[in-house]
């Protein structure tokens, strides 16, 4: 293997529970000037559309949110910052993680980060740990699709400059990510779902390769491959 594809959310940080959807609703209803309720069922019924490359920034999905809740068109500025707070406070990796990814750059293998997100996390990215630890991201909102999309793998893959054979793709399975990172030509491993048991998730499907507890025995686990 030269390079490793992790997913996010799930994998590296823990996936949103419906309570963490909530208060997140709640506090972009208190500056869009709506009520919890609706910024809920925005959130809820708008996945696609804020994950598929429809709203590429921040500025579009926060635009796109004040009218999706009918709000006023001067909250879209204070709703984008509070959009990106969100999105920091959702990419802090436990140390953990950060042990296990410096442990594969050590092996000289190629890092990088393969996600379904929407805007407020591309715009949160750069002040995440995580974005000093691997080689290049690929988030769908910006590259205008979603899992199990296939050009997805290619544009990772290029940025990585690797071919998929020598690519062990890393996810919990949400958006059916790992058979598309086997067509692809990827070996492909599982971790359990990072987080609570009732976090969120889209589109998993059932897996019969490989499955770790966690992205930490990553490391290990190509160990025992060498």
């Amino acid at each position: 293997m030269q390079a490793v594809v992790l997913d996010l959310f799930g994998t590296l940080v823990a996936a949103p529970t419906p309570e963490e959807r909530a208060s997140a609703a709640s506090r972009v209803a208190a500056v869009a000037g709506c009520d919890t309720t609706t910024v809920e069922s925005y959130f809820r019924d708008t996945w696609h559309v804020r994950h598929d490359g429809t709203l590429p920034t921040l500025a579009d999905l926060a635009a796109h949110l004040v009218r999706g809740v009918h709000g006023q068109g001067a909250a879209a500025g204070p709703v984008a910052d509070e959009l990106r707070t969100l999105g920091q406070a959702r990419l802090g990796p436990a140390p953990s993680v950060v042990y296990a990814l410096k442990s594969l750059r050590a092996k000289r293998l190629r890092l990088g980060i393969l996600s379904d997100a929407s805007a407020e996390i591309v715009a949160a990215w750069p002040s995440s740990p995580l974005a000093a630890l691997v080689d290049a991201a690929v988030f769908s909102c910006t590259a205008g699709a979603v899992k199990p999309d296939q050009r997805l793998y290619g544009r990772i893959c290029a940025e990585l400059d690797a071919t998929s054979d020598q690519v062990l793709y890393v996810g919990d399975g949400g958006g059916d990510e790992l058979r598309g990172a086997l067509a692809a030509g990827m070996a492909a491993v599982a971790v359990r779902r990072r987080g609570p048991t009732n976090a969120l998730a889209f589109g998993d499907t059932e897996w019969s390769g490989p499955v770790l507890d966690t992205a930490e025995q990553v490391p290990a686990y190509l160990a025992e491959r060498a």
